[in-house]
């Protein structure tokens, strides 16, 4: 009996610790084996998915191909209603002398509204978007990486815009930092130290690569429909590859300039876009993508505002124009 008995204090924990592991191993296992079902599940979907769509491309083959993507509902052949409260707010605003250019596009058909579509302006802090280009471009072609650095110098600092202009000179920066601050913070020191360090001939190659010879007059000045094409080159990867796009974008989302055609759009719609203020010349630009839910838009809008007029002013028109574009397109 007591031999029995010893044998029992000694071999139940071991056969617990046994019976533990084994339990643990096992639910591993099963866990492993419900895993990868489903991920095998998923990827069955995913290529049936992708077939499906091949086969809708192949079947309406002389259409564009982002038919077979987009839903029906989603592809607004006409948005006659918002071209004429567009036409109709810039009206109202023209009548006190301020000077106003839009162009707005449906990307998901191209349908447009262009109001003085060959009205020029001075263009500001826009200006800044074809040197990101150039800078990006650099990059796709091994020159420079991200993570390179440069050097803040004396004449590179400029404290109209930004806070660079504070850093001591000899401050390095990589050249991801100095894309981010000339996107979202606007940064006019970040962009002079990206252009010291370009070629003119790099700027004339990117226009001529992207058809925009004519994006600046002999003036410098800028017409909103030519300078919505930078925003549509993005958007389409047309220049960049899709990565160097996408990552651009999504700096330009984080742009906390939302004043104006932001304050037409609810918050939780993201935008992506540059603006552009000249209060010497009391002109307000603001260009960009609105990412409303699966109907995106483009959208520029430029204004040169009455004399005594001010910020307030542009504000105010561009907040009127975005709305109802936003209003427009987002009801289904």
């Amino acid at each position: 009996m007591s031999h029995k008995f010893k044998n029992e204090i000694i071999d139940t924990p071991v056969k617990k610790l046994i019976f533990k592991k084994g339990f643990v191993w096992y639910t591993l296992f099963l866990f492993i084996i419900i895993i990868s079902s489903v991920l095998v599940t998923l990827s069955i979907v995913k290529i049936s998915d992708f077939n499906a769509v091949k086969k809708e491309i192949h079947r309406y083959n002389m259409l564009d191909p982002a038919r077979s993507i987009v839903s029906q509902d989603d592809f607004l052949s006409t948005i006659e209603p918002t071209r004429k409260q567009m036409k109709e707010i810039v009206a109202k605003y023209e009548k006190n002398g301020n000077k106003i250019g839009v162009y707005f596009e449906f990307l998901n058909t191209g349908a447009n509204v262009s109001i003085n579509q060959d009205t020029r302006f001075w263009p500001a802090s826009l200006s800044k978007m074809p040197t990101v280009f150039v800078v990006m471009k650099r990059i796709e072609e091994g020159k420079w990486k991200l993570s390179d650095e440069l050097v803040l110098f004396e004449e590179d600092k400029d404290e109209r815009f930004g806070d660079l202009y504070k850093k001591p000179v000899g401050t390095r920066f990589t050249i991801e930092d100095l894309i981010k601050e000339t996107l979202i913070n606007s940064d006019n020191t970040s962009h002079k130290i990206l252009v010291r360090n370009l070629d003119s001939e790099e700027y004339t190659d990117m226009f001529a690569a992207l058809g925009m010879e004519e994006l600046f007059n002999e003036d410098y000045n800028v017409t909103a429909k030519e300078y919505s094409r930078i925003f549509r080159t993005l958007y389409n990867a047309s220049y960049l590859n899709r990565n160097n796009s996408q990552k651009l974008l999504e700096w330009l989302s984080q742009s906390e300039f939302s004043e104006f055609l932001g304050s037409g759009f609810p918050e939780t719609v993201k935008f992506s876009h540059k603006i552009g203020e000249e209060f010497k010349e009391v002109v307000f630009l603001d260009s960009g993508i609105v990412y409303i839910p699966e109907r995106p838009c483009l959208i520029t809008v430029m204004v040169e505002v009455e004399d005594g007029g001010g910020v307030e002013k542009a504000k105010q028109i561009m907040k009127e124009i975005s709305k109802s574009a936003y209003d427009y397109v987002s009801q289904k």
